[in-house]
C-alpha cells in the first residue's frame, strides 16, 4: 500500500479548489479555460515529480501554480479589462 504525500494533498486539493471556481465562473460568465488547465497540469506534474524523489521541483511547481490560481481568482475578468485598454487607445495612421 502506497503511502500519501505532502504532494498527493496539496496537488489534490489545489486541483479541486481551482476546478470548482472553473465550474462556478462557467455557469457566471465565460471565463478562458487555459489558466485552468495549466494548474491542472502542473498539479499532474507536480505530484508525479513528488512521487519519483523530485521535492524540491514538486514544491516549486505547485507554489507557481498557488500563484497561478490566485491570478484566477484575483483577477477573473483580464480580458474585459484588456479589451477596454485597447478600444480607448487611438489609432495612430
Amino acid at each position: 500500500m502506497d503511502m500519501i504525500t505532502i504532494f498527493d494533498v496539496y496537488s489534490l486539493v489545489l486541483l479541486l479548489v481551482s476546478m470548482s471556481l472553473f465550474v462556478h465562473r462557467y455557469i457566471k460568465q465565460n471565463p478562458p479555460v487555459y489558466p485552468y488547465l495549466i494548474i491542472a497540469t502542473t498539479c499532474l506534474v507536480a505530484n508525479w515529480l513528488g512521487e519519483s524523489g523530485g521535492g524540491v521541483f514538486a514544491l516549486a511547481l505547485l507554489i507557481a501554480a498557488s500563484f497561478s490560481f490566485l491570478g484566477c481568482l484575483l483577477y477573473p475578468s483580464w480580458r474585459d479589462m484588456s479589451s477596454k485598454s485597447a478600444k480607448s487607445t487611438p489609432e495612430q495612421n
